[in-house]
């Protein structure tokens, strides 16, 4: 039995719970404000009439329990009310008080007492006025814009006496949620022997259940507070090891405690630092009788002195941040324990890694990004199991598209922009019926441009501009007006296969008509030869200021210029190259065998000239000879090499001009002065008397010059050392 009270009011409890939360239903809707900041006010019309007191009948006990739970869960910093209408005058103050008033009003903790208190003397029949009432006060209090939305409660047995309005009351309970748009009513018939269960209609914003036993109540109320509002509940924690771990920063932590000994203690992070205890707030079973005997109620109604509770809220003014803690809880039979995330909804534009500000962007490839935000680090959050399974709503120019955040991932859509304009909305909902919004929007200037360009032209023909490139530029496809074409810019680059400029010019002329230009290839300064040719790919850049803003469009092109010179553009070109070239061939010539003939490098410098004693008394000795080149037959080309070779010493000095004649062979231009002379010899031989021309020797030939004396020998290409032997040396 006591499981099945707890049960009860565990689901009670969660009705309880609806003043600080959101609010979302396929039929009549509100547009709702992030939970935790929607004011709201809870009317609540309370039967108290007798069957609620009879014999054995604890409901009434097991309510007031409730009521106290519900009004310490309740957001006053966020100016939430609680108004509770009996059907039956009550007391705030004990079996004893006389002072008895029609309605109680819920805006503190302080007055969590009056519910502690509270008596009925008189429990009657079963009056439609207070429903009347409580939907009136609610009503002007909307109208009035005190509260963000309102819920009209009401808690019966539906045995109404004869003042229900005519029109019945299904249409009197809608025409009631139709006096503000904002204005919700929730119809629970409780009772073994109901009556009067409107059917409910969602469109028009009138809920109707019927819970006829404990575990219709249970599953009714479940269903209701899913409606109205339900906290997040922490699941996984295990009073064993008393631990809590969060992946996101919390708003606040609500912990409540059933146990007849329960006590709440402290909430520590992982550093042995305390949560700050905001509130903590005790409940238990009413300090009264609850209601007087009548003839309804024939005896003193019984309590339910099990319950006892305790409602503890952590919270700062700074977040819970992310982490592991530990609560402290003893003497608990249960413990729920509730979350409210403290995280921000952020939906946003992107080029790369950078958002886009409200305002004139630029047409083209962007990403739409939606998701959580921490605000400490004001980073996307990328995973945590406290934000649950988020539903986002992407609509973009109308265009609606439904996405899911598995364990509150961030999402992104790669959109493609042009138009005029872009209108940006993105909405969530997440945990139980949390929601949130953002819109956004843009103006679209998307600069384009159409390029008609020639495919090949011939090198040669680029000089009579007869190749074009035509280039119009357009503003979200309309053509630029004349003042924006009038201050835009046009820019060309040209590179090659390689990546690096290729050599030509461009030349850029607006066109005849407003947003076009034309763009022709001309020869690089240094003309047709200083033109690059082959494969180019042409870069063309339009540059505009539009609406106080400035903007840009890249086009590439390939064209090909073909390599069309023939030798005769080559000798216009360099006939001058050519026969310069050619003149420094032919002096080039001049210098090289054969043309110009040149005396064997084996030839010494300074020749050995061997002297063989012919008289007694003289002495073999080596003497040396001479051979020099004539300076000006060295330096001019195509002549012949002449010197000077002296192949006898003094006093019988001898010496012949000679010039190279090829092949290392040399010709004696004074043949003459040796003519018929048997005393000198040329390998053994003298020159005949009658020789005519040039006597032609060697290198190696033998020269003798005989006297009675001596016998000089010599040979032009021999040079010997102070001891006889041949020197072998660098050849000259």
């Amino acid at each position: 039995m006591k499981k099945t009270i707890q049960r009860v009011l565990a689901a009670v409890i969660l009705l309880v719970m609806i003043l600080s939360g959101g609010f979302s239903e396929v039929g009549k809707v509100h547009a709702e404000k992030q939970q935790g900041t929607t004011k709201r006010a809870i009317y609540v019309v309370f039967d108290n009439s007798g069957s609620m007191y009879g014999d054995g009948n604890k409901a009434w006990s097991q309510a007031t329990y409730a009521m106290e739970v519900f009004a310490a869960m309740m957001n006053y910093e966020s100016g939430d009310v609680m108004k509770v209408f009996p059907m039956h005058d009550i007391t705030t103050d004990g079996n004893t008080g006389s002072a008895t008033k029609s309605s109680m009003e819920i805006r503190g903790k302080d007055d969590i007492a009056q519910i502690h208190n509270m008596y009925t003397p008189k429990p009657g029949g079963t009056p439609y006025t207070q429903v009347n009432n409580a939907a009136g006060e609610l009503t002007k209090l909307l109208n009035a814009g005190s509260v963000d939305e309102g819920w009209l409660v009401v808690l019966t047995d539906g045995d109404f006496d004869n003042d229900i309005p005519a029109s019945g009351l299904k249409a009197d309970l809608e025409g009631k949620a139709a006096a503000n748009e904002n204005l919700y009513v929730q119809y629970l018939a409780i009772g073994t022997d109901v009556k009067n269960i409107p059917e409910g209609n969602a469109d028009k914003g009138l809920y109707a259940q019927k819970a006829g036993n404990t575990s219709e109540v249970v599953n009714e109320l479940a269903e209701i507070s899913n409606r109205i509002f339900k906290r997040n509940e922490y699941a996984g924690y295990s009073s064993e090891d008393s631990g809590l771990e969060f992946d996101i920063p919390l708003r606040k932590l609500i912990v409540f405690a059933q146990g007849k000994d329960v006590k709440i203690g402290s909430l520590k992070n992982e550093e042995g630092g305390e949560v700050k205890l905001q509130s903590d707030t005790a409940v238990s079973y009413s300090s009264t009788d609850e209601a007087g005997l009548t003839t309804f109620v024939k005896s003193t109604p019984v309590k339910d002195t099990s319950l006892k509770g305790q409602v503890a809220v952590f919270a700062d003014e700074s977040p819970i941040v992310a982490g592991k803690y530990t609560l402290d809880v003893s003497g608990a039979d249960s413990i729920q324990i509730y979350y409210e995330p403290d995280v921000k909804f952020e939906a946003g534009l992107y080029k790369g890694d950078t958002k886009m500000e409200e305002g004139t962007i630029e047409g083209g490839a962007y990403t739409v990004k939606v998701g959580f935000v921490d605000q400490l680090s004001g980073k996307y959050i990328k995973s945590s199991k406290l934000l649950g399974e988020p539903k986002y709503t992407v609509s973009i120019n109308g265009e609606t598209q439904e996405l899911t955040g598995k364990d509150g991932a961030s999402q992104s859509i790669d959109v493609e922009v042009d138009g005029e304009s872009l209108e940006l909305t993105a909405d969530v909902n997440y945990l139980k019926d949390y929601t949130d919004s953002a819109s956004y929007t843009f103006k679209i200037c998307t600069l384009d441009m159409n390029v008609d360009a020639f495919k090949s032209a011939n090198l040669k023909t680029l000089e009579d501009g007869a190749n074009q490139i035509t280039v119009e530029a357009t503003r979200n496809g309309q053509p630029l007006t004349k003042e924006q074409w009038d201050a835009a810019t046009l820019d060309v680059v040209s590179v090659n296969k390689d990546g690096e400029e290729f050599g030509i010019q461009w030349d850029v002329q607006k066109g005849s008509e407003a947003s076009t230009w034309i763009v022709t290839p001309n020869y690089k300064k240094g003309g047709m030869f200083a033109t690059e040719t082959g494969q180019a790919d042409v870069t063309i850049n339009v540059s505009a200021e539009i609406d106080g803003d400035g903007y840009g469009k890249a086009e590439t092109v390939s064209v090909t210029i073909k390599d069309d010179k023939n030798i005769v553009d080559y000798l216009k070109r360099y006939w001058k190259h050519i026969v310069i070239s050619l003149l420094l061939l032919i002096l080039i010539l001049g210098y090289v065998p054969p043309f110009k003939k040149r005396f064997a490098r084996s030839i010494k410098k300074r020749p050995s000239i061997e002297c063989s004693a012919e008289k007694i008394g003289l002495r073999d000795n080596v003497m040396k000879g001479n051979f020099e080149k004539d300076l000006a037959s060295r330096l001019l080309p195509y002549v012949p090499e002449t010197g000077r070779l002296t192949f006898s010493p003094t006093p019988v000095k001898k010496t012949a001009k000679v010039r190279a004649s090829g092949g290392g062979s040399m010709l004696i231009l004074n043949t003459s002065a040796f003519a018929g002379k048997e005393e000198i010899t040329f390998n053994g031989m003298s020159i005949q008397e009658n020789e005519k021309g040039h006597h032609r020797i060697s290198a190696s030939t033998i020269i003798v010059v005989s006297t009675p004396e001596f016998t000089y020998t010599c040979i032009p290409n021999v040079q010997r050392t102070a001891n006889g032997e041949i020197k072998r040396g660098k050849r000259k």
